[in-house]
């Protein structure tokens, strides 16, 4: 049992490890990250365009859209694989936007609340106006924006790196104290026997 328990806690350690050490390269340099992860990304679309195109030229038919779009495919990747930033910006951007979209429709609403003669309709208003203001910072800032989530997520791994590491520590104390204490329970009935 005990050697199950140190394989689970050894297992847990470097897990945990692991989540640390990845978990500070997040946080000290996440554009680094990002980029390698965009050019992952940019890599797999490089090779899929490169086999649909070998695959369009060795096609009987030799279709010129299939020879297109495999090319097509091929070129957006190695595109995306040298501005590499582009991808990463794309996913804020688009929150960006919504948050815009939404902020419009907050400044319709809270007109029409006012036209209502409803109160606080000046909520609306501001609640808008935030909305505009974030789609802004997202769309402008996008890539900061995204090392700021890259940091967030570096945080998390490390905290849970260093939580597991705690648990296992208890664990471990826990068994240990289970163990020393049976240990002395046996020890005191051996005496006790001896004593008889």
């Amino acid at each position: 049992m005990f050697e199950k328990l140190k394989e689970i806690n050894l297992n847990v350690t470097i897990g945990a490890v692991i989540s640390i050490v990845i978990g500070i390269m997040l946080l000290v340099s996440p554009a680094a990250i990002i980029t390698i992860i965009a050019k992952v990304i940019a890599a797999v679309i490089i090779f899929s365009g490169v086999v649909f195109l070998i695959s369009a030229l060795t096609d009987s038919t030799k279709s010129a859209l299939g020879i297109t779009v495999a090319v097509l495919v091929a070129v957006i990747g190695i595109w995306m694989f040298v501005h590499p930033e582009l991808i990463a910006s794309l996913i804020p951007i688009a929150m960006g936007v919504l948050l815009v979209v939404h902020g419009v429709q907050d400044f319709s609403l809270a007109f029409d609340t006012k036209g209502n003669k409803g109160d606080k309709w000046w909520l609306g208003l501001l609640a808008g106006i935030l909305n505009i203001l974030l789609g802004i910072v997202c769309i402008g800032n996008a890539f900061g924006i995204v090392k700021i989530a890259v940091q967030l997520i570096g945080i998390m791994l490390i905290y849970d790196g260093l939580s597991d590491m705690l648990i296992v520590h208890k664990a471990n104390k826990a068994a240990k104290d289970t163990v020393d204490s049976s240990i002395v329970y046996e020890q005191d009935v051996d005496e006790f026997d001896d004593f008889k």
